[in-house]
């Protein structure tokens, strides 16, 4: 993470330029609309009238319905061996026109089921043609019309809703809590299909900021659920003034407002308000490009039009005062995201900033934006604080909890985790369920499967009372959401009777699988493993010594321990388990990131004479990179020492004798022919770089690598690096990077960690956010630092993390909305049984409070 308080680079000013996609403006612009309207709904599916675009009437729907819907509503008729009444004109007419647009938009999307009604009747034709899996169908059906899709056609919609109605009572709920993993987790429909709305503490929040008055917004919400979006909604009536510690945050916020054409303005590393920066948008005055018309140069001390100003935190007073100059200031509000950033040292640089900026603010109105946010009772003093500075301020709490989604918790032996599995002592797990309770947003790392065989396992038992199992909390299908399921197995966990505790830990264990296994097919060098003999029913083993044969006397049972197995599995990421690195990128976190760098290459099994090909091509480019910058610098020379002579010249004036003009072209001619013959030299050099690249077998994930590693295991959707030659040739020509970083990058590996090549650093971000890379091996200070998507993760063992810095880190995984296949893969277990234990004295806190206090 780039905790630098710096000014923008022109990367970073380009980076802000690259619109948004289609996609993800629609998703800004209900944003911005729903600051107006909390409740509003958006759904992007196309009902048959939508997609035609022709005007609604009653006579086209029931034409539309007999000529595309009525086959299939056939076909399910014959299916349930039932009638379903319906009104609709058997042959109604039609004006021409509307039949030639009919006939005209006839087409095989028509038939390719991305018409909403036909979405709805495969549901239920397949509910009756599938019949083991009807209530699956069924569910999918109850949830698909209550979608807010336009101009449904009103018969499928009524069929639809008698089937709903008329099977609802042959539904029993264990049975769908059975398969909700099915149902819920792995039902791509629901997702696909689902009506776009704000999140819950989105509403909250943006309902909170139409009350008048000076207020503290505590604002709790999952990573990845839009919190940084939302200064997007609320610059709809105030203007913002956002404040990051780590820049990409804010630079990733600017992208998004540009894109919907808001007014930006930027403070990064100011000492003034003459530092800061107007985006083209928020310009008020400026002067014009004769060449193209546009904006030339603009005044950046006219900050009228300014929407929303994104500083950093040595930023914050200059911009803040900026901000002042313009605006009334009860209608300013500060959004500090993520104000924990670097409290979880005892010492820090920016803590003094933090401080500062705390003391001195004169805003009234203020968010502070965390997934890790202590809570309201937590910030005795800091509430206080701000309180006695506005004296009528009132102080607010918004928690929100995203469960639409599992990311599972896996151990080094790889098990799912949950807080059953983490103690046998039954005290010590109720501890694990009420801090669960009081920090729902870890329901999302509860895996679904091993939750569902808990639920089962004491539902099927006499463990728990009646009033604890299923019938007495699941009333109707609305019930049946991961969030629910997932706080009904807390509430089953605190309701064991405390006799039969050891017999359900001893339960749940033996239920317990594996959710990834080691790869025994090949050894750590790829060469296949194969069984030479066995022993089984039948067979004798052969034993070193001799033992006195047991025949004829008593069977006596012996006591028995289930031993774990100590097998650690998915530690070769490189070789034969990157096969179980599916979907998209993953994320390597580690305190010694070049430790984890050398292993990535050692265990590559790369040969020493390829090695030694790749390290020669490196070397020589070294060497053409050493000559490259030493040209650079005489040509840097050259441009200043001809820029401070044609300054001179200029400023003596006018007047002056011919010859002398003579004499000053002749040299600006031999200067320009230095530059010229320079520029030469430094473009042939740049033709001798050497492309490096590897084989195929030694690229996680390409298809020949597969097939050495993971030939005989079944491998599905395993995700490999798409990093073109030309990424490659500006890696090689970096002449600040480690020789080890450049050989990882031919196998789709980068590398996040405090260093001097800042290129190096804007290529890595770049491709991270196109997902290029295979992996990104990253220092636990980047894990503020990564808005980009994740599908899986490491935390390795050598990491020394608070509570709150582990939530950070969990959250850089599963960021996307898509269903996906996501895991989060602990090298220690002590991380995890961190992650579910309460802390009773946790730094953030402290510092916070010590922090956000004015002297």
């Amino acid at each position: 993470m780039d905790l630098k308080q710096l000014k923008l680079s022109k990367s970073e000013w380009q980076s802000i330029e690259v619109p948004a996609s289609e996609d993800e403006k629609q998703i800004l612009k209900l944003i911005t609309q729903g600051y107006h309207n909390v409740n509003i709904r958006h759904n992007k599916n196309c009902s048959l009238f939508s997609y035609l675009k022709i005007e609604y009437s009653e006579v086209i729907e029931d034409y539309l319905y007999n000529k595309f819907f009525l086959p299939t509503v056939e076909r399910i008729r014959n299916l349930a061996s039932k009638e379903f009444a319906s009104q609709v004109i058997a042959n109604p007419v039609l004006k021409k026109a509307d039949l030639i647009r009919i006939e005209n938009n006839e087409s095989a999307k028509l038939k390719s089921g991305e018409i909403y009604e036909t979405i709805l009747l495969t549901c239920i034709e397949n509910m009756f043609k599938y019949k083991t899996k009807w209530r699956l169908h069924y569910f999918t059906l109850y949830k698909l019309v209550q979608n807010s899709v336009a101009h449904v056609n009103r018969h499928v919609l009524q069929l639809a809703q008698t089937i709903v109605r008329d099977y609802e009572e042959e539904i029993l709920m264990v049975e769908l809590i059975e398969e909700s993993v099915e149902l819920l987790e792995k039902n791509s429909l629901l997702l696909k299909h689902a009506d776009i709305t704000l999140y819950e503490h989105q509403k909250q929040l943006f309902s909170l900021m139409h009350q008048e008055g000076p207020k503290l917004v505590l604002y709790i919400a999952p990573t990845g659920t839009g919190k940084t979006l939302s200064p997007i909604g609320l610059s709809e009536s105030h203007k913002i003034i956002f404040v990051c510690a780590a820049r990409h945050v804010g630079l990733a916020l600017a992208k998004a407002a540009i894109s919907i054409q808001k007014k930006v303005a930027f403070a990064f590393g100011c000492s003034s308000a003459d530092d800061i920066r107007l985006h083209y948008y928020a310009a008020k005055e400026y002067s014009k490009n004769k060449r193209s018309g546009g904006i030339g140069k603009v005044d950046n001390s006219v900050g009228d039009k300014v929407e929303i100003m994104i500083c950093d935190l040595k930023s914050y007073l200059p911009a803040m005062f900026y901000m002042m100059a313009f605006n009334p200031i009860e209608n300013l509000v500060v959004y500090w995201d993520e104000p924990t950033i670097s409290l979880d040292y005892e010492t820090h640089d920016l803590h003094e900033i933090i401080q500062k900026n705390w003391s001195e603010n004169l805003i009234p109105n203020m968010i502070l934006s965390s997934a890790t946010l202590p809570k309201v009772h937590e910030l005795t003093e800091t509430v206080a604080n701000f309180k006695e500075k506005f004296v009528k301020a009132k102080i607010h709490n918004i928690v929100s909890h995203d469960c639409k989604k599992t990311i599972p918790l896996i151990n080094k032996y790889g098990f799912a985790v949950l807080p059953h599995y983490l103690s046998e002592e039954q005290e010590e797990v109720i501890s694990m369920v009420q801090h669960c309770e009081n920090n729902q947003t870890l329901l999302r790392y509860f895996d679904l499967y091993e939750v569902v065989r808990c639920i089962l396992f004491l539902e099927n038992s006499e463990y728990i009372p009646e009033n604890s199992k299923i019938a007495r909390h699941f009333a109707a299908l609305e019930d049946i959401t991961m969030h629910k399921i997932k706080m009904h197995y807390l509430h089953c966990l605190k309701k064991v009777i405390p006799d039969a505790w050891p017999t359900v830990c001893t339960g749940l264990r033996d239920l317990q699988e594996r959710r990834l296994t080691p790869n025994n097919t090949v050894d750590t060098k790829g060469n296949k493993v194969r069984r030479i003999s066995s022993v089984g029913p039948g067979a004798i083993a052969k034993t070193a010594g001799t033992r006195p044969s047991l025949a004829g006397q008593a069977i006596v049972k012996m006591e028995s321990t289930i031993a774990e197995p100590r097998e650690e599995c998915s530690v070769y990421v490189t070789t034969k388990d990157a096969y179980s690195l599916t979907d998209g990128p993953t994320i390597f976190l580690a305190t010694d990131v070049e430790k984890i760098a050398k292993f990535c290459i050692q265990q590559a099994n790369i040969p020493a004479k390829v090695m030694e090909n790749i390290m020669e091509k490196i070397e020589f480019n070294n060497t053409i990179n050493e000559k490259i910058r030493l040209f650079e610098k005489d040509l840097e020379d050259v441009i200043a020492k001809l820029t401070m002579e044609t300054s001179k010249e200029e400023s003596v004036g006018k007047g002056k004798s011919s010859d002398k003009k003579v004499k000053t072209a002749k040299k600006g001619s031999t200067e320009d022919s230095s530059i010229e013959k320079l520029t030469k030299k430094m473009e042939y050099l740049r033709a001798l770089i050497k492309m490096a690249e590897l084989n195929e077998t030694f690229i996680p994930n390409k298809q020949l690598h597969v097939q050495k590693w993971a030939e005989d295991i079944e491998v599905t959707k395993p995700f490999t690096c798409d990093i073109e030659n030309s990424t490659i040739i500006d890696i090689m020509m970096l002449d600040d990077v480690c020789d080890s970083w450049k050989v990882l990058l031919l196998m789709g590996i980068g590398v996040f960690c405090k260093h001097e090549s800042i290129t190096y650093t804007e290529i890595m971000k770049t491709l991270a956010d196109q997902q290029k890379l295979y992996m990104i091996i990253a220092s636990s200070d980047y894990i503020y630092g990564t808005n980009y998507q994740f599908c899986h993760g490491y935390l390795s063992k050598d990491l020394i993390l608070t509570q709150e810095k582990i939530i950070q880190a969990l959250g850089r995984i599963g960021r996307n909305n898509i269903q996906q296949d996501y895991t989060i893969r602990f090298r220690d277990d002590a991380h995890i049984k961190k992650l579910f234990c309460p802390e009773a004295d946790k730094p953030e806190v402290r510092n916070m409070n010590r922090l956000f206090y004015m002297i």
